[in-house]
């Protein structure tokens, strides 16, 4: 029995929580909300609200969930056409066609100003919760103009004339007595620009306007004349008015073209921009700044701000702050409806929900803290100036809060040093843990260390100038078991990552590549250094033949040409043979004609007949390209060096069979090898050979390790490869680099000092210590292959090597002539011999007609001769 009275409260108990005991039938409120759109796809400012409404458990027991009605200004209300007279007819259709329950108006209308729909609404009792100061492309009147107090108006935005104000009073601060402003042509866009001119000269400050269409295509030309009236008549003081930048882009326009005028660089120059949404997109992060040349700027970049500006970028809508804000007050104001409410009504109180939302207040808004008067106007604000670039970018100037009476209780100048602390202090920890992987040459352990520095390398020297800019000290650990840091398991991380994650460090640097994969779990600063992927493989050896000089031509070529010299030669022979005339062409003179041709030697004689001329006119032209062909050529072909078979691309490494293939375990370049092995097949075999070799290794020391070995080629960051070739000369870097990607540090997802870091590398970067840092850790360090002066300079000094195959030919040729005269002679030897022999066979003489006493000699002679045979004891 006390089980069953237990259900039965517990029951009653459950009945009573999901029912609205405010009402008297126990169910919600409709809760019907119009969202103002310009098309029918314009739905951002609407998407934004539903993600951002948040219902507590007695907003949901006694609102139904919140039916969004969507009004659009040309198609449903008819504003631009028929003004007021379609908003109340339109505005009930619009509930009846998209299913909003029978008789009940919309309980808020949230969206951009326009002063006939104020006035309709107001009439109509439903509160109107303005998200910017005018309408869409089209407006009847903007807020600025109509300063009328409507009873059902609540401002989300901040009065575009208090900003004004803050101008005013920076310039009566500054003590500047003039400005040249640039603003929209545009009557409708510059309804803003036209108030702060007003209040100017209200103030005795001398304005010079100039108008341009943003959206026209000389806009360059004309802000271009802007500049330049601006340097003739030495104004340093340009205001840049933009309403709609978003839209325009005029803040850009003007920045671009200020750039070859000198002016971003001139610190006499003051560049105050007015963007009255705040909202501010070419000072909306570091990527737009960096992009844009800010971070060098000399001159201020000045500009008001509700809060600090963003510092992951700018990836939202114009008007997607202030919706944010308008769903947090709604919020809100359901909330406090219902707690304030004391007597128990089915009938919903519009007026008294109108006063609970004047009555709302948020510290942290994403305009800044909010706070509406009486009349739904925005108060209790503050502005913060700030200098948008060179050396104090996002440095805060003064804070500037409208309930001040004088210019100098506004503009409260001694506050920023307030600011400031509240925006930089703290954001990093006492100590700043930083951990690396050992690699060469981003991180060396140095041996012997240097009092507390254990380690050197292009990673240290940036740690080492980023802890001088950002003021933190250091501590650096290596990474458990020198990994970077994967997730394998597709649970857990390990390495550096993972370092990160428990919060054991601040900071992970070093050759940690910036993934997807990564960059889910942790955050990432902007690229440090730009890699790749490529191979690491053995040097081949060089392949040396002393007939280079031949390759210029290929062997067909070679035989073309031998062949057409032949066909010359024959051609020649049987002109001559056939001729009438003196005949000079004989079969060995015609040779020796053709080969001192080629040789461009030339011959004794020419040819007399006109068809010899002409053949040899078409073979001197022959000969002459050909032989100017191969000049160009020979000297390019003589200084290159032929290695052996060598790897140059993944494509002839997945072709090779007898090396293996390595990677570092845990790596990006592991995680990309494994992820497109099921996309192509040159990647599938590489992967396998990593898994067959037992190729995955701890880092690339071991990788490299194995390269020298020359049992396995290497995978791996492009720039570690690259500082592997230049002081180990037995290894190489082969293969275009692929999966290109950013070095960059890592830390905690949400950390604070993100954007700091980020500023502080595009600083570095812009004044060129990151290419100095790759100087000395890459290029200098090379001990390899090292060109000399003559090299750098174009000349190439050829040596014995280059041109052995040209003596060799020039001493065959010497051999060959040798051969043949000593034959020749040797032969003309044998055949006078032998002809004297035949000669003697036929008549044969008596010893003494063979004496010399019977050759005819005289008496005297003769006697000479016989006593001299005589005295040799010979007979005569």
């Amino acid at each position: 029995m006390d089980i069953v009275l237990w259900i039965l409260m517990l029951a009653v108990r459950w009945s009573d929580a999901s029912r609205c005991l405010r009402t008297l039938h126990g169910k919600g409120y409709p809760l019907t909300i119009g969202m103002l759109s310009a098309s029918a796809h314009d739905l951002i400012t609407q998407k934004t609200i539903q993600e951002r409404l948040e219902r507590t458990p007695d907003v949901q027991n006694c609102f139904q969930p919140p039916h969004y009605i969507n009004l659009l200004i040309n198609e449903t209300l008819k504003l631009p056409e028929h003004g007021w007279t379609y908003i109340q007819s339109g505005i009930k259709k619009a509930l009846t066609s998209q299913g909003a329950m029978e008789g009940v108006l919309p309980n808020l209308i949230i969206g951009p100003f326009y002063t006939n729909l104020a006035m309709m609404l107001q009439r109509m009792g439903i509160p109107y919760l303005i998200t910017a100061y005018k309408g869409f492309d089209w407006i009847d009147m903007s807020r600025v103009q109509d300063t009328i107090h409507w009873k059902t108006l609540v401002e989300i935005r901040p009065p575009a004339q208090a900003l004004n104000l803050a101008i005013v009073d920076l310039f009566i601060s500054r003590k500047w007595s003039s400005a040249l402003m640039i603003m929209p042509e545009s009557a409708a866009d510059n309804q803003e620009c036209q108030n702060l001119a007003g209040q100017m000269l209200n103030n005795s400050l001398s304005l010079i306007p100039f108008t341009v269409e943003p959206r026209s295509t000389k806009v360059m030309d004309a802000i271009q004349e802007t500049l330049r009236n601006a340097q003739i008549s030495r104004q340093t003081q340009i205001i840049v008015c933009s309403p709609r930048d978003t839209r325009d882009k005029l803040i850009e326009s003007v920045l671009v073209k200020a750039k070859p005028f000198g002016l971003l660089q001139d610190v006499d120059f003051s560049f105050i921009f007015i963007d009255p949404t705040s909202y501010l997109l070419p000072f909306s992060g570091a990527s737009e700044m960096y992009r844009l040349g800010l971070f060098s700027a000399r001159c201020e970049l000045l500009a008001y701000r509700y809060v600090r500006p963003p510092e992951g970028g700018a990836k939202t809508e114009e008007n997607n702050a202030a919706a944010i804000d308008a769903a947090r007050v709604t919020s809100l104001a359901l909330k406090d409806y219902l707690r304030n409410q004391s007597v128990v009504t089915d009938a919903f109180d519009a007026e008294r929900f109108l006063k609970v939302l004047k009555s709302v207040r948020l510290r942290d808004g994403h305009t800044g803290r909010i706070q509406f008067d009486q009349n739904g106007q925005r108060t209790n604000y503050s502005l913060y100036l700030y200098n948008h670039g060179g050396e104090d970018m996002y440095k805060t100037l003064a804070k500037w809060n409208p309930a001040g009476a004088t210019p100098e209780t506004r503009m409260n100048m001694s506050a920023k040093e307030e600011v400031e602390q509240a925006h930089h202090l703290g954001i990093f920890p006492d100590l700043v843990k930083i951990v690396v992987v050992e690699e060469y040459p981003f991180v060396i352990l140095r041996d012997p260390p240097i009092g507390d520095e254990l380690y050197e390398g292009f990673t240290i020297d940036l740690i080492k100038r980023l802890s001088k800019d950002l003021k933190f000290k250091y501590k650096i650990y290596k990474s458990p078991r020198n990994a970077y840091g994967g997730n394998s398991t597709k649970k857990s991380w390990d390495g550096m990552v993972q370092e990160i994650i428990k919060g054991n460090a601040t900071l992970a640097c070093g050759a940690i590549s910036i993934t997807s994969n990564r960059e889910s779990v942790i955050d990432f600063s902007l690229g440090v250094l730009s890699t790749g992927v490529n191979l690491l493989v053995k040097r081949p050896k060089e392949s040396f033949t002393i007939f280079q000089f031949m390759m210029p031509f290929s062997l067909e070529l070679w035989m073309a040409i031998l062949g057409a010299s032949a066909l010359v030669t024959v051609v020649f022979f049987v002109m001559d043979y056939c001729s009438e005339e003196d005949r000079r062409f004989t079969i060995k003179e015609t040779i020796w004609f053709t080969i001192g041709t080629l040789l461009k030697r030339g011959t004794d004689f020419a040819p007399v007949p006109v068809s010899q001329r002409i053949l040899t006119a078409g073979f001197l032209f022959f000969v002459l390209i050909t032989v100017s062909t191969y000049t160009a050529n020979m000297a390019a072909f003589l200084t290159i060096k032929n290695f052996g078979e060598t790897i140059d691309s993944f494509e002839a490494l997945a072709a090779t069979e007898n090396i293996g293939v390595s990677t570092v375990k845990g790596s990006a370049t592991m995680s990309f090898l494994k992820s497109e092995a099921n996309q192509k097949q040159v990647y599938a075999k590489l992967w396998k050979k990593v898994q067959g070799t037992r190729g995955l290794v701890a880092n690339a020391t071991e990788g490299l390790k194995k390269v020298k070995d020359g049992s396995h080629a290497f995978i791996f960051d492009y720039l570690i490869n690259e500082a592997a070739q230049n002081i180990h000369c037995t290894v190489m870097a082969a293969g275009s680099p692929i999966l290109l990607q950013e070095h960059g540090i890592g830390m905690k997802a949400g950390a604070p000092f993100k954007t700091n870091i980020n500023i502080a590398l595009l600083k570095l970067k812009e004044e060129g210590f990151m290419a100095k840092m790759k100087k000395k850790w890459w290029d200098d360090k090379r001990s390899c292959e090292v060109m000399s002066d003559s090299q750098r300079t174009g000349e190439v000094k050829f040596g014995l090597d280059h041109t052995a195959g040209v003596f060799i030919v020039g001493l065959f040729g010497v051999c060959v002539a040798a051969i043949l005269f000593v034959s020749k002679k040797v032969w003309l030897l044998i055949l006078r011999t032998f002809r004297k022999y035949q000669k003697r066979r036929k008549n044969p003489r008596t010893p003494e007609q063979d004496s010399p006493v019977n050759n005819g000699m005289d008496e005297a002679k003769r006697e000479r001769l016989r006593l001299y045979y005589g005295d040799k004891g010979e007979a005569v």
